[in-house]
């Protein structure tokens, strides 16, 4: 179905949008972001994103005072989980590759707890900063020797100078104003600097289906082809030096693919439709749907024998099962997460509490988390919880 966007595209500003699907969340109380969006594709240039009403200031917002990141032992981008190290390490001898010397100024820009810069600094690269909207993660990254500023895409701080080389990697999935934030690099690249952007790879979703529409969440609004990345990066000046694409760990046991690319300053760029994208992603919410049938079965059976549940894990796989599966009108006893962040707040009316607190032995515990699933099971175990637990991985 072809209607008028809200959005629109953010690459070739067509205001047509082909609805492909449309997405629901019961979210946390506080999350300024919308519970809803369609997703949709660009007749034009072929480019999948979300058509949320958000602003690019809710975004800012949402980063700045509601970062799920700033827990280290939870969060990824510090680099304390080893499969996080290793994916950061890989990173780093990429970005220390298009250097012609070590001693370049490298910024990393959505720095989370300055994971990125250790390796960097592990390859032997000496000049190096973060920035990152979490006034936490940017303590953090200080507290590991680096210069760091609170700031974001659009609001780098002025003495952060010029560099040779700016990282984003994981960060444009997250923007609303594509366009608008490349241009905004331009203060802090020198004239034959490289820029690094790292991205999920939307062909490839339904090659790693842990859990149903994971892709489709609050937080990632675009989903990128090389095609869409080079064509955003054309209408800024720039074109591809390098493109690429990888596997990396997204948790201890699950698979995450993503492209990546290396940027420089061009007079034009070649313009490439995207032909192929809708197709991985039409494929994806098949896959998707289907999953989702699965693990409602699976609910329906424990609900069936259980009066209340527990659920263990309040990110994006709750967001959805709380509106799509019979945990929508199942009696929740509580929501447990591991990140202190989430504490305190709640979700569909029922508390976010801590792994140490939760209640009634009898009742089983569903780990609404699919990509921690191992991790959540063995804490499980670790504090001794006698409650049946329930798994929803298909």
């Amino acid at each position: 179905m072809t209607t008028d966007g809200i959005r629109g595209c953010s690459i070739c500003g067509c205001r047509k949008t082909d609805v492909l699907h449309t997405q629901r969340f019961v979210l946390p109380t506080g999350t300024p972001l919308p519970s809803s969006y369609d997703v949709v594709c660009c007749p034009a240039c072929g480019f999948v994103y979300a058509d949320t009403e958000a602003t690019q200031r809710t975004y800012e917002y949402f980063y700045t005072a509601l970062s799920k990141y700033e827990d280290a032992e939870t969060g990824t981008g510090g680099g304390l989980a080893p499969w996080d190290a290793e994916r950061l390490a890989e990173t780093a001898k990429t970005v220390v590759s298009l250097l012609p010397s070590k001693k370049r100024r490298v910024l990393d820009l959505g720095c989370s707890n300055g994971g990125l810069l250790e390796a960097l600094s592990a390859c032997g690269v000496r000049e190096l900063a973060g920035v990152d909207p979490s006034p936490a993660c940017v303590k953090n990254t200080k507290a590991k020797g680096f210069q760091a500023w609170r700031g974001h895409l659009f609001d780098v701080p002025p003495d952060a100078g010029k560099y040779n080389c700016v990282v984003l990697s994981h960060v444009l999935e997250h923007v609303v104003d594509l366009r608008d934030g490349v241009a905004a690099l331009e203060p802090l690249l020198d004239r034959e600097a490289v820029l690094y952007v790292e991205v999920p790879d939307a062909s490839r979703y339904a090659d790693f289906l842990y859990a149903p529409f994971q892709e489709f969440n609050t937080e990632h609004i675009n989903h990128f082809s090389h095609a869409s990345l080079s064509n955003l990066m054309g209408r800024n000046c720039m074109a591809p030096v390098l493109e690429d694409r990888k596997v990396l760990k997204c948790s201890g046991d699950c698979l995450y693919p993503a492209i990546y690319g290396a940027y420089r300053h061009a007079e034009a760029a070649e313009w490439r439709v995207d032909t192929t994208t809708r197709g991985n992603i039409e494929r994806y919410i098949r896959e998707s749907r289907a999953m989702m049938c699965r693990i409602n079965a699976r609910l329906q059976d424990v609900l069936h024998s259980s009066r209340s549940v527990v659920i263990w894990g309040t990110g994006q796989l709750a967001m959805k099962l709380l509106d799509e599966t019979v945990l929508k009108d199942a009696s929740i006893a509580a929501c447990v997460d591991g990140n202190p962040a989430n504490r305190g707040r709640q979700l569909r009316g029922v508390p976010i509490i801590g792994p140490t607190e939760i209640p009634s032995p009898a009742m089983p515990i569903v780990i609404t988390s699919t990509l921690h699933e191992t991790a959540i099971a063995q804490r499980i175990r670790e504090l001794g919880l006698p409650n049946p637990v329930v798994s929803l991985r298909i």
